[in-house]
């Protein structure tokens, strides 16, 4: 879990700025980033972990643009990605849980306006995604550009890594 965290915190960090730009004094989004990026490094899943996310979220639900929604989202779930529960494999719980993983480049790219990100981070991926991935259904898909985000990234890292 711990090299997911650092993929996923490498592209959480890039869209910290558009949610900063609106928000400077909000350390939200940059502590939950700072806190994935602690987990990857070794550090406990700890209460410390979960503040941060949840301060990030609440951080996503101040904002008022959605660029920067996303933006805080993007580093909420990096801190969220050390509580993905690889026993809540089936149905909606297995796609939720699934998204802990996915969510950070989805709603980065989002932010940024930068579906290429997708793109990149499949190349980036770490097998242990890849592995992680393969526990849960796949992304249905949906007619917003969030669901479609989803599904793509997530059917790209299985097409890619079936490795």
């Amino acid at each position: 879990m711990r090299r997911v965290a650092l993929w996923a915190a490498g592209y959480a960090a890039r869209a910290l700025p558009v949610f900063e730009r609106q928000h400077p004094g909000d350390p939200g989004p940059r502590d939950a980033v700072a806190a994935g990026r602690a987990f990857a490094e070794g550090a406990t899943r700890d209460k410390a972990l979960r503040t941060a996310a949840w301060a990030a979220h609440k951080a996503a639900g101040r904002a008022p643009d959605a660029l920067a929604k996303h933006a805080a989202r993007a580093a909420m779930l990096t801190a969220a990605v050390a509580y993905t529960h690889t026993d809540l494999t089936e149905g909606d719980q297995g796609i939720s849980q699934a998204q802990h993983l996915l969510g950070p480049v989805v709603y980065a790219a989002m932010a940024l306006g930068a579906e290429d990100l997708l793109d990149q981070a499949v190349a980036d991926a770490p097998p242990e995604l890849i592995r992680l991935l393969l526990l849960f259904p796949p992304q249905p898909g949906g007619r917003t550009q969030l669901k479609q985000l989803f599904q793509k990234l997530d059917a790209a890292l299985r097409a890619g890594g079936a490795r």
